[in-house]
């Protein structure tokens, strides 16, 4: 059964804002095992939510739905491929700067590696909302991949979903070294 079918949703990729929880709270209400639900249930209703939730998880089981082969690879626009780069030495510069941390041994040579760190912060922070704003210019295509369809045209919804999965990876890394520069400011 797939995750539309356990919600009770038509195959779709747009749904509006709180639609997927709505419907998640209604069908698991006496669902959980505590409550007397049969075994299993829930936990196929949750993680029927979480997949719908997911813009690259619900993008990808849409294209396998409508039986679309797809590979690990796929074509991504030059703007996204310049992200790459930009990502790639941000987080290669705060692991070096966490490296350095190990061996700060004076308080100047501490409060300079501080001030270097909150400098790495902030470049962080603009990566990650920059990956988030990408991340919804390419949700908002959704209705017209949706309409593609209709033509048998899944050639742009295979893009964005290989750019998608490229944004999903960078924000991951992303928040690790976000995670990893405060370890090391505190």
């Amino acid at each position: 059964m797939s995750a539309w079918e356990e919600l009770g949703f038509e195959l779709r990729l747009v749904f509006a804002e709180g639609e997927v929880e709505e419907r998640f709270r209604e069908r698991s209400q006496g669902a959980h095992p505590d409550s007397g639900g049969e075994e299993g249930v829930f936990e196929r209703l949750r993680e029927a939510r979480n997949d719908l939730l997911n813009d690259f998880k619900r993008l990808e089981l849409w294209l396998k739905a409508h039986g679309i082969e797809m590979s690990h690879s796929g074509n991504i626009s030059p703007e996204i491929g310049e992200m790459f780069g930009r990502v790639g030495e941000v987080t290669s510069g705060v692991d070096l700067w966490v490296e350095r941390g190990v061996t700060v041994n004076s308080g100047l040579g501490k409060a300079l590696w501080q001030k270097e760190g909150f400098s790495w912060k902030t470049r962080v922070e603009v990566l990650i909302d920059e990956v988030e704003v990408w991340q919804e210019k390419l949700v908002s295509k959704f209705p017209a991949l949706e309409e593609g369809k209709a033509q048998d045209d899944f050639a742009q919804a295979l893009q964005v979903r290989a750019e998608l999965g490229f944004l999903r990876k960078w924000r991951s890394e992303l928040q690790t070294r976000f995670g990893k520069i405060w370890e090391g400011l505190v």
